[in-house]
C-alpha cells in the first residue's frame, strides 16, 4: 500500500469513526430528550366569569365567543419574560392552525381572537394558553 492510499484509508476511517459517534449522540438523545409538561386541564367556566389560574393570574374572554366573530381575551395578574400564547382547537377535529400571542395592555396581556367557522356545527372549543412554565387547558362552548 502506497502512502497516498494509507492516507486517504485513514481518512475514510476518521469519517466513519465521526459519523458512528454523530450517529450514536442523535440516537441518544431522541431516546433521553425531556417530554413537555402535559397541560393542567383547569375546570371553571371561562365564558360566564374569569378562570383563576393555578399561579394567581386571571383568564377571562371579554366578550362571548362566537365563530367567525372577533372577541378578546384578557391574562392578568402573570408576568411571563416571553409574551403568553393561546392555542385554539376542537377536541375531536382539525381546525388548523390558531395560535395567538397576547400583547401588553397596561398591567396585564390581551389577545384579539377569531375562531374559524365549524361546518359540524360543534360548539365544543378548547384554549391552551403558555405562559411561562405554566401550560393550562380550558375547554369551553361558543354561542351560536
Amino acid at each position: 500500500m502506497t502512502k497516498q492510499q494509507r492516507k486517504w484509508l485513514l481518512i475514510a476511517v476518521a469519517l466513519l469513526v465521526f459519523g458512528a459517534i454523530k450517529f450514536g449522540l442523535i440516537y441518544w438523545y431522541l431516546r433521553h430528550k425531556p417530554k413537555a409538561p402535559a397541560a393542567q386541564t383547569l375546570s371553571c367556566d371561562i365564558v360566564k366569569t374569569a378562570c383563576v389560574l393555578p399561579g394567581g393570574g386571571r383568564l377571562s374572554f371579554v366578550s362571548a365567543p362566537a365563530h367567525g366573530q372577533p372577541f378578546e381575551v384578557r391574562l392578568n395578574g402573570v408576568e411571563a419574560l416571553e409574551a403568553p400564547t393561546a392555542d385554539f382547537s376542537m377536541p375531536d377535529m382539525d381546525m388548523g392552525f390558531n395560535r395567538y400571542t397576547f400583547i401588553k395592555d397596561g398591567d396585564g396581556w390581551k389577545a384579539k381572537v377569531t375562531l374559524p367557522m365549524c361546518v359540524s356545527g360543534s360548539r365544543a372549543w378548547r384554549l391552551e394558553l403558555k405562559s411561562g412554565a405554566g401550560h393550562y387547558q380550558v375547554p369551553f362552548s361558543v354561542v351560536r
